[in-house]
């Protein structure tokens, strides 16, 4: 079962074990791994509370993994602190 609390409790130890030249380019790569099957991404919408995506930053929404990057980089932008490289 997803948790978005553990994946962001991952995501910044691996953001400090490897401490990329490009924190946010690292962060959409790590969102897109974790986007990848469908099963997980129910899962993550669920979690996140997903329920409106009709404005979003990255454009129209055509399928359930850009729905779940969508709701992950949200989540992630509003509660992940780290300084950019």
């Amino acid at each position: 079962m997803f948790n978005k609390y553990q994946y962001l409790e991952s995501l910044y130890d691996l953001i400090q074990m490897e401490s990329p030249s490009d924190v946010w380019e690292f962060i959409h790569q790590e969102i897109d791994n974790a986007v990848i099957y469908s099963s997980d991404c129910f899962q993550i919408i669920a979690e996140c509370g997903m329920t409106d995506w009709k404005e979003n930053e990255f454009g129209e929404i055509t399928n359930i993994q850009q729905l779940a990057f969508v709701a992950l980089y949200d989540f992630v932008v509003d509660n992940l602190e780290v300084e950019a490289a």
